[in-house]
């Protein structure tokens, strides 16, 4: 058959001749020695770019984190001053900054993009047997990464008014990097071709070791300034709603309630002192144990001041109806209570102290055995106090009136104390609850002047 008598080619044909051909060598033209398609000093230029990248967004991680978190309190780095048109920090806290309504952080994403071209041309350079793997790989990524840059460039030129060092230094690494990828594609592009020769191990290791890496540098880049954004939060409001004006603002607005005592309440400090602290609580609370304490230290250092009456309010169902926990949150509180005040019966103020201190001392190991224990302890008379722990004696009746008079109070929680017939928060601790109590004194007895209250020695103490 002739030339001309030779049937045409179809066009899928004559594409697949084409790429066939460009696999073949040039006359003299030698495969590189070793199973790759380059040396290594492409990869160690590229090497030297991926570190300068990844410095330059990880500098930019940080500071991002560092100014959505504490952006009142951080001050100019050194890395990046402002100057005119330069000033990464507002760069940083532009809109453009994040996308997806603020989830994502741009420089987290550039971080881990910068850590893939890491762990593309680290393994690359190590492992000549992925070499061509490697190639491939940071083409794609490149390719990808240049659109980003691309529009970022774009963004700073033309939408806000400031342009950051460091993101230009990452988008000229990306289009170096780009530029040199293709170049050595290009340049060795029949060599590029030959047959894959690394493991299947190898291959997954390398893909599945760097989409990981790339992940997890996201990810923990996410969560930490997560993570910090809602400390700052939460710092902010609990100065907030620790700032004494404010709460002040918010008592004085709020319900004023009369919480009748008498001689058959303990009190600690002197009877006369002016000014009265009434605690509801119970015995195998915590938070119980550190503010009685507390607030005995706060009267004992205004001895003429202040005095603190203590009234029960066990949170378990047994004797506190407005309880729903059948599973007995303090199984043992009403008892405690009734022990308490058994002791107060026979010595006063001075045993229901020491019994109390007890109680709250071994809160965490009462049971049924305690009561006669600790007052065998105290040296009381068990006969006697046995009586008052049963149902129906004086401290039951006095237990139950001081749970009933919680209730109609709408104690939801313990501690609860009051103070010139307001409800105090349970938040308010140290010396954020003296400056209440004394504004509060301040603005109800205007006659008696500018009021202070003696710090404890310990006023941070809850």
């Amino acid at each position: 058959m002739n030339v001309a008598q030779e049937p045409k080619k179809s066009l899928a044909r004559r594409l697949f001749d084409r790429w066939a051909q460009s696999r073949r060598l040039a006359p003299g033209e030698q495969l590189p020695e070793g199973p790759y398609f380059v040396g290594r000093g492409p990869f160690i230029a590229l090497l030297c770019l991926a570190v300068i990248g990844t410095f330059a967004a990880g500098y930019l991680s940080y500071r991002h984190v560092l100014l959505v978190s504490q952006s009142d309190s951080v001050g100019n780095s050194m890395l990046c001053r402002p100057s005119g048109k330069i000033n990464c920090d507002a760069i940083l806290l532009t809109e453009y900054a994040t996308f997806l309504q603020g989830y994502v952080s741009s420089a987290a994403l550039g971080l881990m993009g910068m850590t893939f071209l890491l762990w593309c041309v680290v393994n690359g350079l190590v492992n000549e047997r992925v070499r061509k793997l490697a190639w491939i790989c940071l083409a794609i990524y490149l390719f990808s990464a240049i659109g980003f840059s691309t529009y970022y460039v774009i963004v700073m030129i033309f939408d806000v008014s400031y342009l950051c060092t460091w993101c230009m230094v990452v988008h000229a690494v990306n289009l170096i990097a780009l530029i040199t990828v293709f170049w050595i594609a290009v340049k060795k592009r029949r060599h590029l071709l030959v047959p894959e020769i690394s493991t299947f191990g190898e291959r997954s290791y390398f893909v599945v070791g760097g989409l990981a890496l790339s992940l997890f540098v996201f990810c923990a880049t996410s969560l930490a300034e997560r993570s910090l954004s809602f400390n700052d939060a939460k710092r902010r409001f609990e100065e907030l709603a620790n700032d004494p004006v404010v709460i002040l603002a918010v008592l004085q607005a709020s319900e004023t309630y009369e919480v009748p005592t008498g001689s058959a309440d303990p009190v600690y400090g002197k009877t006369d002192a002016p000014f009265r602290l009434v605690l509801f609580a119970d015995f195998e609370c915590p938070i119980c144990d550190e503010t009685d304490l507390f607030l005995k230290k706060l009267v004992a250092a205004n001895k003429d001041l202040l005095h603190l009456v203590f009234k029960n309010y066990p949170l378990s169902n047994e004797c506190n109806k407005a309880i729903l926990d059948a599973g007995q949150f303090h199984p043992y509180s009403c008892e405690a209570a009734r022990a308490a005040h058994a002791a107060f019966i026979m010595g006063g103020p001075g045993l229901f102290t020491k019994y109390g201190d007890l109680l709250f001392k071994n809160r965490r190991k009462l049971d049924n055995k305690s009561w006669t224990k600790f007052a065998e302890e105290l040296k009381m008379d068990v006969g006697k106090f046995g009586k008052l722990m049963e149902p129906g004696s004086d401290a039951d009746k006095k237990v139950n009136e001081d749970v009933e008079l919680g209730v109609s109070l709408s104690i939801a929680s313990t501690p609860q104390l009051f103070f010139e017939g307001k409800k105090i928060p349970i938040n308010l601790k140290g010396e954020f609850l003296i400056s209440v109590l004394e504004r509060l004194v301040r603005v109800n007895h205007p006659e008696k002047g500018t009021v202070s209250f003696k710090r404890p020695v310990s006023p941070e103490t809850p």
